[in-house]
This record gives structure tokens, C-alpha cells and sequence, in this order.
């Protein structure tokens, strides 16, 4: 079937139906290139496999390299560097912001146009004051937890209740993965007649900790060798199945024509990360992620950190295919905003709307595109036809700047560097790279507040405090600047503390041994 076959069909299939269709977002977090069995993975996800051979596979969907990026990017359609949000938010005793307000995101865009909008998961775009807090940016129900990660089972971050409904603070029992697509479920269930859905279900699965259910690794990886291996094999296979859940409950509710489902994971796995991230923030770098053959991991611009499993999926409409469409996380809003025929006039979007694209099948190269984060590192990738120019600096350290670049279409590995070989190209878009806008809300990370009272995981029955939405908490001050710099060296000593220790060993084994060639001596 010819293009325009394709798009006939597909808007007179459209109009016959509903001309608001639902959607629904199914949000993973750091879920890896290699985490999934319809990339080779060794952990079975038959239910996003199975989603994939409905649907169509976005064989080269980009989010950002970071949790709160990506979700900025998503709900406002514009890039990481150009939204403020340039990297994940701590908690509120080391800082108190937030998405910045300015942004209309997408579920007011959805409310506005007569949806009922609803989010059961994570957010993570701040919660320390009122405004920044999802209820009151478009959603009208909210379910789950506001803050980076959380303990499976008792719901804690960083030593204090972080779970909610609607903004109350809510103590339940339940695995964390298995109560947020329940709340999904009985949303969908719940669906108005008259009135479309937009839901979006954000798991925290499979961020750590890594914790599962004990019965589903007795009963199906016991025979894994590695205790830690074996919790995160369980944690994925929790996902698949609730992602399964929610599937299964659209098609009983007999509403897939009626349902745009979009599936994928927030950045990639943890594995390779920044030694300074890892003294900072132990408790969040610990996973055993997979990105396949991808260069690089979670945090870096490198394909690992950002080419991520996803499907689009309607039936009737995208299905049963595959895509080689650059496909960006801030694409998604103006890309959802055409398909569900909402008209905006916002000339802030950064992303584009691929929805004819998609439909028609037809690939459109990227024209400057940008993504990335700046954590420890600045990190960055920008996106021009076959070309990905990859650059880098540790900002912390102000180390040397690095420029890459590669064809990225024939090396999706990134093995050569072909950067003398094309100076004209590399020159060009190094000049894009550099002059991009950059708006930094949030400010740089502040290494010595994350290692002093940043995110830690503790159990439950060591909490210091009550739940964080009561906001009984101190914001903390940095130290003085003098005893900033010494925690500072202290860090870096502990980012080096192999080394550190072998050259103390020699220098003791040299002090004994020149004591002892004295001592002959004389």
C-alpha cells in the first residue's frame, strides 16, 4: 500500500471513530536498550513484545539521558536545554524547585480540549511548594510518588514517606510496581463514555533499589547465581506484567480503536556512570542494567544513555510495523497534540510533530537536534541528518571539553570518530553545539549538599521524619565555602579510593623498607 493508500485510510479510519482518541503514556524508568527480549535481552518481557509486534517499534526513539529531563522535555515539547530542566531534581532538603511555571504542559493542553486527565506514578518535576506539584499543573487525579525514586514496598525516598493520592499523603501496603498499574486499571475501568482519557502511567521500575517480589524470584530465577542479578530480573518481569495488566484492561474494555497507547523508558540503564555521582548518590547508582551494544549508560549522550525500547501503538491506525523515524522525547506533545486533533498556536515547541510521518511511513531526517544533561557532566548530543556530534565536560572538575562526532545511521556503536575526516561537518555543527540556548532551572547539582543530605534509601523503620508533603522538613544551607572545598577534595579522594589506597600501601611499604635497608646499614 502506497503513502497516500496509507494516509487515506488512516484518516477516513480516524473519522469514523472518535476524533479525540484516549491516550495513554507508559512510562519506565531507567530501562535499558538490552533489558528487553525483543532486543536479545536475556530477562523475558513477553507483554512489551507482544506490544511491539502490535504496535509500531520506534527503532530510534531518543529520550534524554536523565529522569527529569526527559519527563520536561515529554510534557512541554521542548528540549532539555531550552525548558531549564537540565538535570534530575534532589530532594527538598537540598533544594526547592521545580519545572519551571512558565511552561504549559501537556495535560492542560489535554484538559483544555475536554480530557480527563490522570497520572498514577512518579513525577519528579518538583514538590516543594504547592505549584509544583501535579494536581495543580492539569492533572485532575494524581497517584503514587513525587520524588526520585522510592522503596518498593514501604514507599520511602531519602528517609521519609514519599507516597500520595491527589496530594494527601498516603500510607499503603503493596509493591509499588503492582500499585500503580492497579490505579492505571481502575482508571481505565472507570473511563468516561462521553469524555476521552489522557493518562499517564510513570513506573518507577526499574530505578533502585532494586527489590522485587520474593515469590516471582523463587519461582522463576532462582537458578541465577548473582542475588543482585536475580532481584533485578524479578523487577523487570514485575513490569512486563503489570504493563500486560494495563494492556489486557484496554482491550477488555473493548477501547484499543479508540486508544493511542505510547510506550518507552526515560533514559537508559545504570551501569557506567560518573565516580563522582557514585560517591554523591550511592543508593541511586547500583543497578545491573543492560543497553545491549549501545555505548554508555544512564547520564551520558552517548546512545547507551539515550536510545531507549519504545512503541506507538492504535489499532487500526499504527500498527504492525517498524520505524526508522528520529523520534525525540520533546516530539511527543506536538506529536499527540496532531493526532488527537488539537489545534495550538505554541511557536515554543522545540520538538516536532512526526504524526504524518508515522502514518505515512515515511522518514524525515533531524535538523539540528538537541538533547542531553549536565549533572557531573555536561553532556550533550546533537542530531543533524545521519550525523550525532557528542560532547562532554565535567563541570565539577572543569575538565577538557570533547567533541565526537559519528554517522550515527552506520555506526549506531560509536566506534570511530570521524571528525578529521569531515572538518567541514564537524565545524559546523560544533558552532550549533556551542550556541545553543541553554537555560539552567535548576542550577548546577552542588556535589558537597547531595553527599552531605542528598537521596538515600533507608527502610522504613529507620524514617527520620514524617511524610515529605507535610513539609516538616529544614531546607539546608551549604557550608562555608572553606569547608565546602575540603568535603570537596574529600569527595574526589573517595572517587579515587582504590588508587588512593595503593599508593599509601607503597608509600608504607617504601618507609619500611628504606627503615629496614637504614637499619642494615648500620
Amino acid at each position: 500500500m502506497n503513502s497516500f493508500k496509507l494516509f487515506l485510510t488512516s484518516f477516513l479510519f480516524v473519522s469514523s471513530i472518535n476524533a479525540q482518541p484516549n491516550v495513554i503514556i507508559i512510562l519506565t524508568d531507567d530501562l535499558g536498550w538490552g533489558d528487553v527480549s525483543y532486543h536479545g535481552g536475556s530477562i523475558p518481557t513477553p507483554n512489551i513484545d507482544k506490544l511491539v509486534s502490535k504496535g509500531v517499534e520506534m527503532n530510534r526513539f531518543y529520550s534524554d539521558p536523565s529522569c527529569s529531563p526527559t519527563r520536561a522535555s515529554m510534557l512541554t515539547g521542548i528540549n532539555s536545554f531550552a525548558n531549564g530542566v537540565i538535570r534530575p531534581f534532589a530532594n527538598p532538603r537540598v533544594e526547592s524547585f521545580g519545572m519551571p511555571l512558565e511552561h504549559k504542559i501537556m495535560p492542560e493542553y489535554f484538559k483544555e480540549a475536554g480530557y480527563e486527565t490522570a497520572l498514577s506514578g512518579k513525577w519528579h518535576l518538583g514538590m516543594s511548594e504547592d505549584a509544583f506539584l501535579p494536581i495543580n499543573r492539569g492533572f485532575d487525579s494524581t497517584y503514587g510518588h513525587l520524588m526520585g525514586g522510592i522503596g518498593y514496598f514501604d514507599h520511602g525516598f531519602s528517609g521519609r514517606l514519599d507516597w500520595h493520592r491527589n496530594s494527601v499523603p498516603l500510607e499503603e501496603e503493596g509493591y509499588s510496581t503492582t500499585l500503580i498499574a492497579d490505579e492505571a486499571v481502575r482508571i481505565i475501568n472507570n473511563i468516561k463514555e462521553d469524555k476521552p482519557l489522557f493518562l499517564y502511567v510513570a513506573f518507577n521500575a526499574p530505578h533502585t533499589p532494586i527489590q522485587a517480589e520474593n515469590e516471582v524470584i523463587e519461582s522463576l530465577f532462582s537458578d541465577i547465581e548473582d542475588d543482585y542479578e536475580k532481584k533485578y530480573a524479578a523487577n523487570i518481569y514485575a513490569l512486563d506484567r503489570e504493563i500486560g495488566k494495563i494492556i489486557n484492561s484496554i482491550e477488555d474494555k473493548g477501547i484499543a480503536e479508540e486508544t493511542i497507547i505510547l510506550f518507552f523508558s526515560d533514559n537508559g540503564p545504570v551501569f557506567d556512570v560518573d565516580p563522582i555521582a557514585k560517591v554523591i548518590a550511592p543508593d541511586l547508582m547500583t543497578a545491573k542494567g543492560s543497553s545491549g551494544d549501545l555505548r554508555g549508560s544512564k547520564l551520558s549522550a552517548y546512545e547507551g544513555g539515550i536510545r531507549v525500547p519504545a512503541v506507538l501503538y492504535w489499532k487500526g491506525v499504527l500498527e504492525k510495523s517498524k520505524s526508522e523515524q528520529f523520534f525525540f522525547a520533546q516530539d511527543i506533545l506536538p506529536t499527540l497534540l496532531a493526532a488527537a486533533s488539537i489545534q495550538v498556536d505554541n511557536e515554543n515547541f522545540t520538538g516536532t510533530d512526526r504524526w504524518k510521518n508515522l502514518l505515512n511511513n515515511e522518514i524525515k531526517e533531524p535538523v539540528n537536534v538537541h538533547t542531553g544533561n549536565i549533572v557531573i557532566e555536561d553532556t550533550r548530543a546533537l542530531f543533524n541528518g545521519k550525523w550525532k556530534m557528542y560532547y562532554s565536560q565535567n563541570i565539577q572538575t572543569k575538565g577538557d571539553k570533547t567533541y565526537e562526532l559519528y554517522d550515527i545511521l552506520s555506526d549506531p556503536f560509536e566506534t570511530t570518530n570521524l571528525a578529521e575526516d569531515n572538518p567541514k561537518i564537524f565545524s559546523e555543527m560544533k558552532e550549533t553545539m556551542d550556541n545553543q540556548t541553554v537555560w539552567i532551572n535548576p542550577p548546577y547539582i552542588d556535589p558537597v549538599m547531595m553527599f552531605l543530605w542528598g537521596d538515600r534509601f533507608v527502610a522504613s523503620s529507620r524514617f527520620i521524619g514524617s511524610p515529605w508533603l507535610e513539609r516538616e522538613y529544614e531546607l539546608k544551607t551549604p557550608p562555608h565555602p572553606f569547608i565546602s572545598t575540603l568535603i570537596f577534595i574529600w569527595i574526589l579522594i573517595l572517587t579515587q579510593k582504590y588508587k588512593v589506597m595503593a599508593l599509601i600501601f607503597i608509600a608504607v611499604l617504601s618507609l619500611v623498607s628504606i627503615k629496614k635497608y637504614n637499619a642494615t646499614r648500620s
